[in-house]
C-alpha cells in the first residue's frame, strides 16, 4: 500500500479520524444531533479514503490484501468503519458505534505505524515524529482545557458562596451567572477527556514502535490514566445528572489536584517521559 507514503494521506486520514472521535463523543455526552451529523460525514470520510486504498491494492496486486498480519489489520479497521458507517446511518446505538471507532481508530493506527516500518523509508521516520508530537501537543492542549475548567468551577464555589453568605455587589456580577460557569466547566472536560485518550493512544503506540525503553508500571503512564477515568466517571455523573452544580465543581477540582500532581510529580519519577 504504497499509496499511503505517496500522498501523506495517512495524516490526513489519522486527523479526521481523531475529530469523528471528538465528535461521537460530544454528541454521546451531550445528545447533540449536529454533533453527530459532523462525525458521521468524518467518518464516512475516512472510510472512503480507506475503500479507495483498498480497492487500489486488489488492483494492483490482484488479490485481496489479508495475506500477511500488517495487511489484515488494514482490512479488520475498513470493516469496522463500514459496520460503523452502516449501524450509525440505520441506527441510534451511539455507544457502539463510539466503541467500534475507537476499536477502529486503534487499529488503524497500529496498522499505519507497523506498515511505514517495514518499509523503512523517510516517509515512515517522519510519521513517528509526527505522532510523537501530536502525543505532545494533545497532551498539553488537554491539560489546558482541563485547566481552564477546573477555574470555572474555582468561580463557581466563590459564587456559590458569596450567594449564600449573601454578599451582594459588584464582585458577584463580574463571577458570572452559576449556571454558566457550570456549562462552561463541564463543556471543557468533554472536550479535554477525547483529547487527552488520543494523546495517550497515540504515546503508547509510539512507544511500543519507536524501540523506546516503555514501561507499563511507569508512574506518569498510569498516572495519566487515572486522570483520564476520573474525568470520564465526571463526565458521566454529570451527563445523567448525579452530579451537578457544588458537587460536580468540588470534584472537578478534586480531579485537577490530581492531573497536577501527575504533571509535576509523576513527571520526575518518570523513567522516560522529559529524561
Amino acid at each position: 500500500m504504497s499509496a499511503f507514503e505517496d500522498f501523506h494521506i495517512y495524516e490526513l486520514i489519522v486527523i479526521l479520524y481523531g475529530l469523528s472521535l471528538m465528535m461521537y463523543f460530544y454528541d454521546f455526552v451531550k445528545q447533540d444531533r449536529k454533533a453527530n451529523q459532523m462525525a458521521f460525514w468524518l467518518l464516512l470520510l475516512v472510510w472512503f479514503l480507506q475503500t479507495i486504498f483498498l480497492f487500489r491494492e486488489i488492483y494492483v496486486s490482484g488479490t485481496l490484501p489479508i495475506l500477511s498480519i500488517t495487511e489484515g489489520l488494514y482490512f479488520y479497521a475498513w470493516l469496522i468503519l463500514l459496520v460503523s458507517v452502516v449501524v450509525n446511518y440505520f441506527y441510534r446505538v451511539d455507544f457502539l458505534v463510539f466503541v467500534m471507532n475507537v476499536i477502529g481508530f486503534i487499529i488503524m493506527l497500529i496498522f499505519l505505524v507497523s506498515h511505514l516500518n517495514q518499509a523503512d523509508t523517510t516517509f515512515g521516520t517522519q510519521f513517528m515524529s509526527e505522532m510523537l508530537l501530536a502525543h505532545i501537543v494533545l497532551a498539553f492542549l488537554s491539560y489546558t482545557l482541563f485547566t481552564i475548567s477546573f477555574a470555572f468551577s474555582i468561580l463557581y464555589l466563590l459564587q456559590f458562596k458569596m450567594l449564600k453568605e449573601k454578599k451582594w455587589g459588584r464582585t458577584i456580577k463580574r463571577l458570572g451567572q452559576l449556571g454558566q460557569l457550570e456549562d462552561l466547566s463541564f463543556l471543557l472536560m468533554i472536550l479535554s477527556a477525547p483529547l487527552l485518550f488520543i494523546s495517550l493512544v497515540l504515546g503508547v503506540i509510539w512507544a511500543y514502535t519507536a524501540q523506546e525503553l516503555f514501561y507499563w508500571i511507569d508512574p506518569k503512564t498510569i498516572g495519566s490514566f487515572i486522570v483520564l477515568i476520573i474525568y470520564s466517571v465526571i463526565i458521566y455523573r454529570r451527563a445523567t445528572k448525579r452530579t451537578v452544580g457544588k458537587d460536580l465543581a468540588i470534584l472537578n477540582s478534586m480531579a485537577f489536584s490530581i492531573l497536577f500532581l501527575n504533571y509535576f510529580l509523576f513527571t520526575l519519577l518518570s523513567n522516560f517521559h522529559f529524561n
